[in-house]
């Protein structure tokens, strides 16, 4: 807390994504109605969306939050992508939106790092807790989601 009682405690996942289907990761319009749900799905508030699609293949966008954004960067010739969740305060949940992305666009490998961001003593790794590098959908009811290092 700072003097005026302001939290700056925000959340970030980082999310890698190996194994999805080249057209999944192509798709302009599915990557945006995957990361809208997414961020509805942990109760976020949208604000804007940004998408481009590259020449060959692959895309970029991002979801605006009122309390921070979602990203994805695409690569379909490797089946991956990169994804960056990242919420402020302590109401999002953006683990629900994990799991969303990688339920919806039937994920069969990921690694997941999750950090605590805006303390003033700097950023925290949040430690494992369970679960395990490229995790699969069954483990996803799982409460914590936390490292694959």
């Amino acid at each position: 807390m700072h003097g005026r009682g302001h939290e700056t405690v925000g959340r970030h996942i980082l999310l890698d994504v190996w194994g999805v289907d080249y057209d999944k990761l192509n798709d302009l319009s599915l990557m945006k109605k995957t990361l809208v749900a997414a961020a509805l799905s942990c109760g976020a508030t949208i604000v804007r969306t940004a998408f481009r699609r590259f020449p060959v293949q692959g895309l970029s966008g991002v979801v605006v939050l009122a309390e921070s954004h979602i990203s994805v960067h695409t690569h379909p010739e490797h089946r991956y992508a990169s994804f960056d969740i990242f919420t402020c305060g302590r109401t999002i949940e953006p683990r629900a939106a994990l799991r969303y992305i990688v339920e919806s666009l039937s994920v069969p490998r990921y690694f997941a790092r999750e950090f605590v961001r805006g303390e003033e003593d700097g950023i925290k790794d949040v430690p494992p807790d369970g679960w395990q590098a490229g995790l699969t959908l069954s483990t996803l009811a799982e409460p914590a989601v936390s490292l694959a290092r």
